[in-house]
């Protein structure tokens, strides 16, 4: 954006922000109500100038940020206007100088605050165009035209004011004032439907429009229906006969709701891409806000004090040198409101830690983080990639600004210990290795890092890049103990095989050996040796046969999973058997833990729910097999506490990478629910 069009923005809040104040001084000096509900109205109407600035820098070339700034100035200075005219003709205020130029002034005023808005301000919404080559919105745009340029004609060419009838206007022509007149009351009482008509428009453009661009049109049209109630109100009040002046405030006030409402479709929905206008924007209206409601208090103070004698230049004073010391304060929470904490780099590596430090589980560390910096930097899209796949994302990638950092391993210094993680890396040998892309995406695509916040990202790089990295040797720390258990049955199955089939087979051989030379020997000190023998024969086959059970359950080779557990169900009684014909091939391991679950299960339901009906499922499924233990007794008690048993059986799933849960069956009993992978850890 060029400096004229930025001085012109700014210039233009300022005379809002001065406008506003203005009413407030003005006030305070009439004793009537309506003045102070102008004043008021001046005072909420201020956060439309700094929006419709902020649009303005954003999209230059977009009319209806234009409209907007236009109506966020005209509205507070019409307020004060309508102040300074009604004090010089009804209370004779001589200190007001022309306040017929004035009232002529505040009529233009008025005109480019709530009918423009409600007229091309919601035809252009948001884009500034038409919508295509629409005869019927063409048609409309004419007709909206036509009513600004009839009442901007009322207002020059009338004889008479309009607010004052009695009062000439010094830029009327004579002889116009029943064409005048009728023109301006059919231009007056058109501006409602013709805002109702824009509304519709804009309605049916929502329609069409995907969400959730559809969803901020729909709400801006949604404050142009309300801008058309409020002017068809203020039209029957003045047809009945009513005082139309208090309903104006109403009339007015109803163009902040169409601030409001383009601001929520701005920021929530995206319409435009605001940052550091939105930033300059912010702190403007809480500057200005912060003045107008330090002066009404010390202005009602100082005027109590002054018996009524209101100093104004001391509340003035006073004001100004009570908010301006805030305005870092202001500035910081306008920052955070736009840009997060990206001007606090040790809150933000602080909260990271925090909620990396948190995380409950392994899997829920890395979306954590990427969650985090989203949140803290006011980030639409922030993940995490390892391999060029993303494992953790936060937000939805739109069109905005895209930068990938590396992800970092910092280095041990020379001569010296890392801490914590880093020292394991380096000691592995791989300190200053990217272990993956941190990627961000701003909401403006202009947008760029500076200096300071490449600083703080590269401080979150490098903490992703530790936790990615603890998180990557636990995951292969894991993976080696899976193999390892699984390797540790895969040959205690071949152990057992050798031992029965090989060296139980030879011994069982011996010791018939034995028992043919005692019956071939005649008694005496030859058979009595052999008996020893014999004996010692039997005591070591007995022993084989014990190391041959601790390292398998015999009855899975000889039966198979299904029917191993069919066969100790049995023994227990009152327990169903659900699984299929046949299962696949199961790794060692995963037989045995599933047996071993399923033996300490059912002897659970046996000793603390005698009598249940006990339920076992076995089935295969591409999460692995899967074994459930179900009955239907009293249930864990309350402040259950795991003891060796229930331990013992999620430590078997463990040591596969799988899972076993142990929870109250509804409505009572209690399952017992194992996971076991199948596939080769990777």
């Amino acid at each position: 954006m060029s400096r004229p069009l930025r001085v012109t923005a700014d210039a233009a809040v300022a005379l809002a922000a001065a406008s506003a104040v203005l009413a407030v001084l003005l006030a305070a000096r009439t004793p009537d109500a309506l003045p102070v509900l102008f004043a008021v109205t001046a005072v909420v109407c201020l956060p439309v100038a700094p929006v419709g600035a902020a649009v303005v820098r954003s999209r230059p070339r977009n009319a209806v940020s234009w409209i907007l700034l236009a109506a966020g100035v005209c509205l507070p200075l019409n307020m004060a206007l309508q102040i300074a005219v009604a004090a010089a003709y009804d209370h004779g205020d001589g200190a007001i100088p022309a306040p017929a130029l004035l009232a002529t002034v505040n009529t233009f005023a008025a005109l480019a605050g709530v009918p423009l808005a409600a007229t091309f301000g919601l035809l252009l919404f948001p884009d500034g165009r038409l919508g295509g080559p629409s005869r019927r919105r063409q048609a409309l745009a004419a007709v909206c035209g036509a009513e600004l340029a009839a009442i901007a004609c009322w207002a020059l060419f009338s004889p008479t004011m309009i607010d004052y009838p009695d009062r000439d206007n010094p830029t009327g022509l004579p002889g116009a004032a029943g064409r005048a007149a009728e023109g301006g009351v059919l231009a007056i009482l058109l501006l409602g439907p013709i805002a109702l008509a824009t509304s519709t428009a804009l309605m049916r453009r929502a329609r069409r429009t995907p969400d959730p661009a559809g969803r901020a049109l729909r709400l801006v049209a949604g404050a142009g229906y309300a801008i058309a109630a409020s002017q068809l109100i203020c039209v029957a009040v003045g047809m009945s006969g009513g005082d139309t002046v208090v309903v104006s405030a109403l009339e007015n006030t109803a163009a902040l709701v169409l601030g409001a409402a383009a601001w929520v479709g701005i920021v929530r929905y995206g319409l435009f891409d605001l940052r550091r206008v939105m930033h300059r924007a912010l702190i403007y209206g809480l500057l200005t806000a912060g003045v107008v409601a330090v002066y009404l208090v010390l202005a009602t103070a100082l005027g109590a004090l002054a018996g009524g004698r209101l100093p104004g230049a001391l509340a003035t004073a006073g004001a100004a040198l009570t908010v301006l010391p805030l305005r870092d304060l202001l500035q910081r929470r306008a920052s955070q409101l736009v840009y997060g904490l990206r001007d606090e780099p040790a809150t933000v590596v602080g909260r990271l830690g925090d909620r990396l430090h948190a995380a409950a589980e392994p899997a829920d560390v890395l979306p954590a983080a990427a969650r985090t910096i989203a949140e803290v930097l006011r980030l639409p899209y922030a993940a995490i990639e390892v391999g060029g796949v993303a494992v953790a994302a936060h937000g939805v990638p739109g069109s905005g600004h895209r930068e990938s950092l590396p992800l970092p391993l910092p280095l041990a210094e020379p001569g010296g210990d890392a801490a914590g993680g880093a020292a394991g890396m380096t000691a592995a040998g791989r300190g200053g290795e990217a272990v993956g892309t941190l990627v961000l995406e701003t909401r403006d695509p202009a947008e760029r890092f500076g200096a300071a916040e490449r600083e703080l990202l590269g401080q979150l790089a490098r903490q992703v890049a530790v936790t990615v990295r603890a998180l990557s040797l636990a995951a292969e720390l894991r993976t080696s103990r899976e193999r390892l258990v699984g390797a540790r049955e895969e040959e205690r199955r071949r152990l057992r095989h050798d031992l029965h089939d090989g060296l139980g087979a030879s011994l069982t051989g011996i010791a018939l050996g034995i028992d043919t030379a005692c019956r071939a020997l005649p008694a005496g000190a030859a058979t009595g040796l052999l008996a020893r023998l014999r004996a010692e024969t039997e005591n070591v086959i007995a022993e084989i046969r014990r190391i041959v059970y601790d390292l398998r359950p015999a009855v899975l080779d000889e039966l198979g999973l299904t029917e191993a557990v069919r066969s100790h169900a049995a023994r227990l009684g009152g327990v169903s058997i659900a699984a299929p014909a046949a299962l696949p091939a199961l790794p060692a391991a995963v037989e045995v833990a599933a047996y071993r679950i399923a033996v300490e299960a059912l002897t659970n339901a046996s000793r603390h729910a005698p009598g249940a009906r006990v339920e076992v499922e076995l089935a295969s499924g591409p999460s692995g097999l899967e074994l459930v233990v179900r009955d239907d007794g009293g249930g864990l008690p309350d402040g259950f506490r795991a003891g060796v048993g229930i331990t013992s059986m999620r430590r078997r799933a463990t040591e596969l990478g799988g899972t076993c849960t142990v929870t109250r069956r509804d409505p009572t009993g209690t399952v017992v629910h194992a996971v076991l992978p199948l596939a080769e850890p990777a």
